[in-house]
């Protein structure tokens, strides 16, 4: 079974219309132990403001969370996927739209997100799964191997004796 985005999609987010402050963003992330927050227009995702954001578009430029609007500091160039996309493929576009989050979108209705962390994770127990089988095989082998050994040497002081009573006098 291939790790499709499906499994991992966040659907308990922090969404926000444009307008909303973004202390009161901040304050969501922090409360609800999110990272980003959804920003949308007229129920509509236009934008996601992340903790990146905040450090490179409020904080180093000097803005008061107070006084700014999500919708004037959010990342809007969103990359988005569909559910049925796998875990290698939406990690690979991350990599080429260097961000972590992707939108997940079916059809033309926005149902979450996904995170890097979370899809990694997918692909890394994904493989310990599916090799539980050869792992079985190769263990009762190895298993059999040992036993045959350890009865063969039990047997050598036998074997030794009939070896010397055989090339005998």
């Amino acid at each position: 079974m291939s790790c499709t985005v499906a499994e991992f999609i966040r659907e308990a987010l922090v969404v926000l219309d444009e307008k909303e402050w973004v202390a009161e963003g901040v304050r969501l992330m922090a409360e609800r132990n999110m990272g980003s927050v959804v920003v949308t227009r007229a129920n509509e995702v236009v934008g996601l403001f992340t903790e990146h954001d905040l450090v490179q578009r409020v904080a180093a430029r000097g803005l008061n969370p107070a006084e700014v609007p999500l919708g004037e500091v959010c990342s809007r160039q969103l990359v988005s996927i569909s559910p049925t996309t796998s875990c290698r493929e939406a990690i690979l576009k991350m990599r080429a739209n260097r961000c972590r989050r992707l939108l997940v979108y079916h059809d033309t209705r926005f149902i979450g997100l996904v995170k890097l962390p979370d899809l990694a994770h997918g692909i890394a127990t994904q493989g310990t799964h599916r090799d539980w089988l050869p792992n079985i095989i190769v263990g009762s082998t190895l298993i059999l191997v040992l036993i045959v050994i350890a009865l063969l040497i039990l047997q050598l002081p036998d074997m030794v004796h009939i070896v010397q009573r055989t090339s005998g006098p």
